[in-house]
């Protein structure tokens, strides 16, 4: 094993960030573990509004740099300007937003780590003209990139990358973890008295949220007592409340906004189903959280989150979109009880088979060949 190694990272957000989601906690839970093997761990994120020049997260140190509009380039300047002071041995870039293309910049090692790729989704998420540079900016991943051994999220995430040129021999894939003793179920947390969906995550519009909005007004006629509650918030959300009201259902949909993981927990073990109507996720992690505290979810038939949830076992993938076919199975989780029962088992007899330290002891083997120049 090589030991000591100095690691830096570079992501748009850390943890500490307002609008942090999955691809933040994949990349601390992993790497704090790499950092308590004896590795040094430098994360350079973007600036926000409060942030600090400097920080200590547990044990990797975060710089901030720039801003969402900057980041990419200011990232990338910081990176190679820190490996000219200090010595640097692996850079690790987060994919999920735009490249750094450090590759082109500097001679340090240089590890993608892939949690997903916009493609044309991009274009129902932000304006076309900034949705036309990410696309391009993602076009020129295997060219600049050629060569590079890539970790994938999901498997779904690794076909898309060799859909666009790159080699299956290039690829390693490293699911997200758990952390299984704070997510599973309590007995002295039940599930609700009546009948809740949940949502966790942000509300973005490419998360397809209006769907299942407009599919749960469907399920109150037949299930007047149900409940929909989104955990989260994001720059979504004004519409999503205006179509609430539009559809005569704001009293029975809670925007709950970001709450404490603790929060979380209890929402995820009271809930009947988890609901996850995204276009498009590398994996989709409060899936495997729900799964974990015995909830099952509601997916959408994409990338992704065909992975993560085992369609008629651990939940039912949905086609996106189709708010007819959302309706019925939100009817029928919400209603057949002894199916519901049996997908509460199979997510939580699933959910066991992650969990953080197996994932970072994966992650660990590829970081320290990569650093030493090895592709296999």
């Amino acid at each position: 094993m090589t030991s000591g190694l100095h690691i830096v990272l570079l992501d748009y957000r850390d943890t500490t960030h307002p609008e942090a989601g999955g691809a933040e906690t994949y990349l601390n839970e992993i790497f704090q573990r790499i950092a308590a093997s004896g590795h040094r761990v430098t994360l350079i994120a973007a600036r926000y509004p409060g942030a600090t020049p400097e920080a200590q997260v547990g044990r990797i140190r975060v710089r901030h740099v720039g801003n969402k509009a900057t980041f990419n380039i200011a990232g990338a300047r910081a990176a190679v300007r820190l490996a000219a002071s200090e010595r640097v041995d692996l850079f690790v870039e987060n994919i999920c937003k735009i490249p750094f293309f450090l590759p082109a910049f500097t001679r340090v090692p240089v590890l993608p780590i892939v949690l997903h790729l916009f493609g044309r989704t991009v274009f129902h998420e932000v304006n076309p003209a900034f949705a036309s540079y990410v696309w391009l900016y993602e076009r020129l991943i295997p060219l600049v990139y050629r060569g590079l051994r890539f970790v994938a999220i999901s498997e779904s995430t690794a076909r898309d990358l060799v859909r666009r040129g790159l080699r299956t021999s290039q690829i390693d894939i490293v699911n997200p973890g758990l952390d299984l003793a704070r997510y599973r179920p309590d007995a002295l947390v039940p599930k609700a008295a009546t009948p809740l969906l949940l949502y966790v995550g942000m509300l973005k519009r490419y998360k397809g949220i209006d769907t299942v909005i407009k599919a749960f007004a469907a399920v109150r006629r037949a299930l007047p007592d149900a409940r929909l509650v989104l955990v989260g918030k994001g720059p979504d959300s004004d519409r999503l409340e205006s179509l609430a009201r539009a559809l005569g259902v704001a009293d029975a949909v809670g925007f709950a906004g970001w709450v404490s993981d603790d929060a979380k927990i209890n929402w995820l073990r009271r809930a009947h189903a988890l609901v996850y109507p995204s276009r498009k996720e590398g994996w989709g992690i409060p899936t495997m959280e729900a799964a974990a505290c015995g909830t099952p979810t509601l997916a959408s038939d994409s990338d992704g989150l065909r992975d993560a949830v085992r369609d008629g076992e651990t939940g039912f993938v949905v086609p996106h979109a189709d708010v007819d076919a959302w309706e019925r199975r939100m009817v029928q989780i919400l209603t057949d009880h002894g199916l519901r029962a049996r997908m509460e088992m199979a997510s939580q007899q699933r959910a066991r088979g992650f969990s953080w330290d197996t994932q970072a002891a994966t992650l660990q083997t590829v970081v320290e060949s990569v650093s030493n120049g090895r592709l296999d």
